[in-house]
């Protein structure tokens, strides 16, 4: 038996937190969209996966850039703010980024349960580079 929640018991917080959850689940929707290879073609999804991932820091950077820039009243003023700018940026990022991939740790199974078989990295990533960019 399900029970009918009244709007009036969800908070401006509770409210603003669903949003945000669903404009980041359309942002993740979209980029699963353009993770998918065009019609004939055969790409290794890793590669679309990380042109994807790609374009998505490059987005969200600029994005995240012009928000900054609305703040400011000229250049000047913004450049000075660069430092502090960069700080919280970055570490909200690095938050997000921590919670998501511990998240991912813990649920490895359950959330890669549909991925068919894939030519995969099987090596653990050291943060070494074995190949010239």
């Amino acid at each position: 038996m399900s029970q009918k929640i009244d709007a009036a018991d969800v908070t401006e917080e509770e409210a603003l937190n669903a949003v945000f959850f669903e404009r980041a689940d359309e942002f993740i929707k979209q980029a699963n969209e353009f993770c998918r290879p065009a019609k004939g073609q055969q790409p290794k999804p890793e590669e679309l996966r990380g042109q994807v991932s790609a374009a998505m820091l490059f987005a969200t950077a600029r994005f995240n850039t012009w928000v900054a820039a609305n703040t400011f009243k000229d250049g000047e003023e913004m450049r000075e703010a660069k430092e502090q700018v960069m700080s919280y940026v970055l570490q909200q990022f690095q938050m997000m980024l921590e919670d998501n991939f511990d998240e991912y740790c813990e649920q490895f199974d359950n959330y890669l349960r549909f991925r068919k078989n894939e030519d995969f990295h099987t090596h653990k990533h050291d943060g070494k580079d074995d190949h010239q960019h």
